[in-house]
């Protein structure tokens, strides 16, 4: 049986796309599943705050920027 460790090293040497479904397969469980948000090991304002930027995102309000663009606002490191 896999651990979770194992299976995040699968994860990651996954091509790009398929990360990409895999982390949006993720969070819709997560939204969808009543029962995260009263789980102790979900931080559920944290959830609420995606939510809410998932909604303006989907209606235009703002615009989704790339992992460079968010570096460089941040002034973080891309290590």
């Amino acid at each position: 049986m896999s651990t979770i460790n194992d299976l995040e090293k699968e994860v990651l040497a996954l091509p790009a796309a398929e990360r990409e479904q895999l982390a949006t397969a993720a969070w819709e469980s997560l939204v969808n599943d009543p029962g995260a948000l009263t789980d102790p090991g979900i931080d559920p304002e944290g959830i609420e705050i995606a939510l809410q930027r998932d909604a303006e995102l989907d209606s235009g309000a703002i615009q989704a920027i790339g992992h460079a663009e968010f570096i460089r606002r941040t002034g973080g490191s891309d290590e």
